[in-house]
């Protein structure tokens, strides 16, 4: 029999408790996200990010796993290391549902508000990385909405 699964708040909650971005870079960040956006266009500096996204999974192989259980422990120890949140993937019927709390989107430095949706594509990119990792047939990981609390993404063929 199996537990049921945390609430989302609770863990979001419990991450914060344990985690604080640090202020240093949020400038940084929230000027990186400015600049970016005037340089490319939308898909560009999505394709940038996501390929960011990738490379980070690369630097942080999980080795084949058994089970999607297997996998959210490998990938959450990955993100705790980082400050990056948590994560929790579930089966749909044709899709993987990966929830993920905790994201450092919000940067107060962001005045025009393009981090959440650039940090929303490093995700998706490390998910397609760590799944494709698997053998997933996957071929798209996209996020729902990148100003959502937790961030809900897809990864589908």
């Amino acid at each position: 029999m199996t537990s049921p699964a945390p609430d989302h708040d609770d863990l979001e909650l419990a991450y914060l408790q344990r985690r604080q971005v640090h202020a240093q870079w949020a400038p940084f960040l929230a000027a990186l996200a400015t600049e970016l956006s005037a340089v490319a266009d939308e898909a560009g500096a999505a394709a940038f990010m996501r390929a960011t996204g990738a490379r980070v999974a690369r630097q942080h192989p999980l080795g084949k796993l058994e089970t999607l259980e297997e996998l959210e422990l490998r990938i959450n120890a990955i993100l705790d290391r980082m400050d990056w949140g948590w994560t929790q993937l579930d089966d749909g019927v044709d899709h993987i549902v990966i929830t993920h709390g905790a994201c450092p989107n919000v940067l107060s430095d962001d005045k025009d508000g393009v981090w959440p949706g650039l940090m929303a594509e490093v995700l998706a990119g490390a998910y397609g990385a760590w799944l494709s990792e698997q053998g997933s047939p996957g071929r798209v990981t996209a996020c729902l909405d990148p100003r959502a609390r937790p961030l809900v993404f897809e990864h589908r063929t």
